[in-house]
């Protein structure tokens, strides 16, 4: 009986250690994660060109973010869609600052929980995006680029541009005091 006893408390002892470790692991990792200030995650950002990005993603979309069905849809060619986004270099800048974008959503939802919904929905864009431009990169390799620009990359450019707007809107709902700078480098 009393070896039973010990045996148990020496398991139960072992499960409350594990514990313990793991708490206090995820303690220090979300720490860290925490660390970094807003200014230093917004700093991450890689200057695109806001404008083409605008102008690329209204071509196929309207400024809900509804996919256009007018006539005046869709007239981007391949090779003005390739030089406002500025070919690879952009696109790349556009798939860094996906993660950036979620970061600031992150950084938003430790003060505001409500964020939640918005940050998660920022990640499925984002990994949207990896998505299509890995797409591109196959296309390039079997020398197809060409016609797959208005497919995968005008709507990878599409999906950046209402991920800046939903991030936009979010600080705007929470009136938080970071919008304004916010918006000057989105």
């Amino acid at each position: 009986m009393i070896g039973q006893s010990a045996l148990f408390l020496i398991v139960v002892s072992i499960v409350v250690l594990c514990l313990l470790v793991v708490a206090f692991y995820s303690l220090r990792r979300a720490r860290r994660s925490t660390e970094g200030s807003w200014e230093s995650i917004l700093q991450r950002l890689v200057l695109v060109d806001r404008n083409g990005i605008e102008d690329i993603a209204l071509d196929i979309i309207d400024t809900a973010g509804k996919r256009r069905t007018d006539d005046d849809s869709f007239m981007m060619e391949a090779k003005e869609i390739w030089t406002l986004v500025g070919g690879w270099k952009g696109l790349n800048a556009l798939e860094a600052n996906c993660l950036v974008l979620i970061d600031l959503a992150f950084y938003l939802q430790q003060l505001y929980p409500e964020a939640f919904a918005v940050t998660q929905q920022l990640r499925l864009s984002a990994r949207e995006i990896e998505w299509q431009i890995s797409r591109l990169k196959i296309a390039e390799k079997t020398g197809k680029l060409d016609g797959t620009i208005t497919m995968y990359g005008q709507h990878a450019i599409a999906t950046y541009y209402l991920m800046t707007r939903r991030l936009l809107d979010l600080y705007a709902q929470l009136h938080s005091p970071m919008l304004p700078q916010l918006q000057k480098v989105l």
